[in-house]
């Protein structure tokens, strides 16, 4: 099992389009990002909005369970709560696919290392003991189209506190980015999907 805690924002496709190309001018900063598109198939449960369960790209099921809501500070023309995550991936853990709603997305990924105070990119997780990923995704699920930038800090007793250190170093998103229309991580995204 391992801990994440994360932020993420929610823009229906058509609210963003005149703002997205600024919206990954944030994000990227210039950098390659890494690409990749997968569809993963999650539990959709209307009730359910602190446990996810999803199967990513036909291999391991993975299970997620909110555990906390830590204090972080944003800047003022940025909503939302941190989220502290439990993760954790089971190869023999059956999801059945009834009950589920496949979602496609795309994604753009940065990765960065934050090592003796200081932030570095790296080309994955994999290639440091702590740090911060931030990706902005394009996500189509029941004939929804949404877009989804999300920072997840990881490998750290506190990962709150590295959340907070990346919110601070990429500072407020453009003033041309509308407001949100969810806020909050795909468990309540897809509880919103299941309802409709």
């Amino acid at each position: 099992m391992w801990q994440t805690a994360e932020m993420r924002w929610w823009w229906k496709a058509d609210a963003l389009a005149a703002a997205k190309g600024v919206l990954t001018g944030w994000v990227l900063r210039d950098v390659a990002p890494i690409s990749d598109f997968r569809t993963d198939l999650y539990l959709a449960d209307a009730a359910q909005t602190d446990i996810g369960i999803k199967r990513r790209a036909g291999s391991a099921v993975e299970v997620k369970m909110l555990c906390g809501l830590p204090e972080v500070s944003l800047p003022a023309a940025m909503d939302g709560q941190a989220e502290l995550w439990v993760k954790a991936e089971s190869v023999a853990l059956p999801l059945a696919d009834e009950n589920t709603i496949a979602v496609g997305k795309q994604r753009q990924r940065r990765v960065l290392s934050f090592a003796d105070g200081a932030w570095s990119e790296v080309a994955s997780e994999d290639e440091t003991e702590a740090g911060v990923a931030i990706e902005l995704t394009d996500v189509e699920a029941a004939e929804e189209r949404w877009t989804t930038v999300g920072l997840e800090a990881f490998g750290v007793e506190r990962p709150e506190t590295l959340l907070q250190n990346a919110i601070t170093l990429f500072g407020i998103w453009p003033d041309d980015v509308p407001p949100p229309d969810l806020i909050g991580g795909y468990p309540l995204w897809l509880s919103r999907r299941a309802e409709a």
